[in-house]
């Protein structure tokens, strides 16, 4: 009887918490010199039928001694949040956990570093509740996008900074990115408007000689890089808290556009001024991407080097590749050439940039890997 019991008790805990679902190590003691990592699609993540031992010989034939996995977003959980189990994607099923474990450690025996990917998109609880959306200067809500006002100081930014400490606490990862993190069209609702006051000491938008909202004004850029800085300030906080202080070693990164006529500026009438966003955030994840505006090798190759002229720190750049090609409403999705992806990766490794990324895994045909293989890949391959 005794016997019995033992055994129903263990068959208890390996169906409530099985080793799979315990994250491994996923932040190697001393990270890398040169990153080149991989990001994953949620999808991917969170697909049953994903064969990570296959991914994990695709990482290892490329050279990559990173991967990046996507966690979701507030609204939809790669894992059981505890704080907010509604929102898993597959309750009692931790998709984090078992990616990395599988993709942690690479063949030679060292630890990858495992970074997760948070999405600020909030589509399903601006659909329940439309006064957290995003206003555009005609009064037309985003259906992706919280407002200014909400990332600032209401719920929407309070559970972003809630989600990016959970993941800390849970996983020690690596690096925590957060992406789809913008502010341009939608950002004119009244609450804005209070925020835009309150912070700048203005009495109304800037405006235009017919009194038309002058939304490319560049104390508009200055305005919403604070917003989003702002914001990640409350992370990096968050996260300095977590795991008795050790979450102070986590990286705190955001994802962000390039202007591609003034690079070092960075994309200000997104947010996404650079020198701002840097006094928060440890790192910025460049959007290197070439396929949806048909930008060239050369053209990512002149951000890197206005990076280093504008007097960067480039150890806190990473250049993002990104495989999509053509529109984003391609169906089937598209992606550039594995002779593009190449050369564009190797334009990215340019002036002082040591990290490098490629995105998404989803994209990633074995022509791709082939092509990876030759840029990164370990100094003894053929």
């Amino acid at each position: 009887m005794a016997v019995a019991l033992l055994a129903a008790a263990a068959a208890a805990v390996l169906v409530a918490r099985p080793w799979q679902d315990v994250p491994p190590v996923m932040r190697p003691a001393e990270p890398p010199q040169e990153e080149r990592s991989v990001s994953v699609d949620f999808g991917i993540v969170t697909d049953p039928e994903t064969d990570w031992a296959a991914v994990d010989r695709h990482l290892d034939d490329a050279g990559a001694n990173g991967v990046d996995l996507n966690a979701g977003r507030v609204e939809f959980t790669a894992f059981d949040w505890p704080a907010h189990p509604e929102v898993a994607a597959e309750p009692g099923t931790d998709h984090l956990a078992r990616a990395a474990r599988a993709l942690h450690e690479s063949a030679d025996g060292t630890t990858r570093q495992v970074g997760l990917i948070v999405d600020a998109y909030v589509p399903a609880w601006i659909t329940a509740d439309p006064s957290v959306a995003g206003v555009s200067a005609d009064g037309t809500r985003a259906k992706y996008q919280a407002s200014a006002s909400q990332l600032a100081h209401g719920p929407v930014g309070d559970r972003l900074v809630e989600y990016v400490a959970a993941l800390g606490e849970r996983y020690d990862p690596s690096q925590i990115a957060v992406t789809e993190l913008f502010l341009n069209r939608y950002s004119f609702g009244d609450d804005d408007l209070d925020l835009y006051r309150e912070m700048t000491g203005a009495d109304d938008w800037p405006r235009e000689a017919d009194g038309a909202i002058d939304e490319d004004a560049p104390e508009l850029g200055v305005w919403r890089s604070e917003v989003l800085a702002g914001l990640l300030g409350r992370m990096r906080s968050a996260l300095d808290e977590v795991r008795g202080g050790d979450g102070a070693q986590i990286q705190l990164a955001m994802d962000v556009r390039v202007d591609w006529d003034d690079p070092a500026a960075g994309a200000a009438s997104s947010g996404h001024d650079y020198a701002i966003l840097l006094g928060a955030a440890d790192r910025l994840v460049v959007w290197a991407y070439v396929g949806r505006r048909d930008r060239t090798p050369a053209d990512v190759e002149r951000v890197t080097a206005a990076l280093e002229d504008g007097g960067f720190d480039m150890s806190r750049f990473t250049m993002s590749v990104g495989l999509w090609a053509g529109s984003a409403d391609a169906d089937p999705p598209r992606a550039i050439s594995p002779e593009l992806m190449a050369e564009t990766v190797a334009a990215a490794t340019t002036h002082g940039v040591e990290d490098v990324n490629v995105t998404p895994l989803s994209h990633l045909s074995d022509a791709h890997w082939a092509a990876l293989d030759q840029v990164w890949g370990p100094a003894d391959t053929p």
